[in-house]
């Protein structure tokens, strides 16, 4: 056993110092040498030299012959690009966001899953002074949350499982559904109604409405909800706001993929 302990310690470390190679190199534009890394990093120009040679066989890292200079390689520009995207969903969907936001004077979320739980990336609140992104705060997780039941609903079964393992299916409050048969006949009505609904099965007092926002291959990139007090968002309100949502992502997801816009996501709140 304190082999195996001592192998997952220098494991881990060899991932920092890794990491901190990657890090090095990104930090210019010009790439660096075999020595400059090791300058950089106090670390031994031999423990420096196997770094990048494992990092170069997955791609992160590739080296240019007639400079003797390494440079970050393709595989760190497509984790990177991962990212990219997802801020990219942000700028496409404020406008979204602040016209449904403005129009129904209640906050309007954007969020996605990571691990099971909702991470939100921007929100815009009319009573706020500026749109912002959240701060960190308590994990929310998906089975609790219309942003994470909605991106559920339409996610493959092999991602679904665990997020409704037994184990981890616990009340958050009185409302909170916490076996999979309940969940998977919510998922059923959301994929039909096309918007789901948190009825203060996160936090006592607040509803949610939320709809997924899809690529061109139909897979789940992100969520929208909105979220207001049970006394400004009735329950009798939850089926047309529920639709100006779905109608919102709707449109979000046209614009991401290059499809066409469907109909104004307002309209129909509106006419109301």
């Amino acid at each position: 056993m304190k082999d195996s302990g001592r192998t997952d310690a220098h494991g881990v470390r060899s991932v920092d110092r890794a990491l901190s190679v990657l890090q090095a190199l990104a930090d210019g534009h010009q790439g660096a040498t075999l020595a400059e890394i090791a300058g950089r990093l106090s670390l031994a120009s031999s423990t420096v030299h196997r770094l990048l040679t494992t990092l170069q066989t997955r791609g992160f890292v590739r080296f240019e012959r007639q400079g003797g200079r390494w440079l970050v390689g393709r595989s760190a520009l497509d984790v990177g690009a991962n990212y990219a995207a997802t801020r990219d969903m942000v700028a496409l969907a404020q406008p979204f966001m602040q016209q449904a936001s403005a129009l129904c004077g209640e906050t309007i979320n954007l969020g996605l899953l990571d691990d099971g739980h909702v991470t939100f990336l921007y929100r815009v609140d009319p009573r706020a002074r500026r749109n912002y992104v959240p701060e960190a705060q308590g994990r929310i997780p998906a089975y609790g949350s219309s942003i994470g039941k909605a991106l559920l609903s339409i996610m493959p079964e092999r991602e679904v499982g665990p997020c409704l393992d037994e184990h981890i299916l616990v009340p958050l409050t009185p409302h909170t559904l916490v076996t999979q048969n309940a969940l998977r006949q919510e998922f059923e009505s959301i994929r039909r109604d096309g918007y789901a609904v948190d009825n203060q099965e996160n936090t006592l007092g607040l509803r949610c409405v939320a709809a997924a926002i899809s690529d061109e291959y139909r897979r789940p990139v992100a969520a929208l909800s909105m979220a207001a007090p049970i006394e400004r968002l009735k329950i009798q309100q939850v089926a047309q706001l529920g639709g100006m949502v779905a109608a919102l992502a709707h449109n979000i997801t046209a614009a991401w993929s290059g499809r066409p816009l469907g109909p104004e996501p307002m309209r129909a709140f509106l006419s109301h």
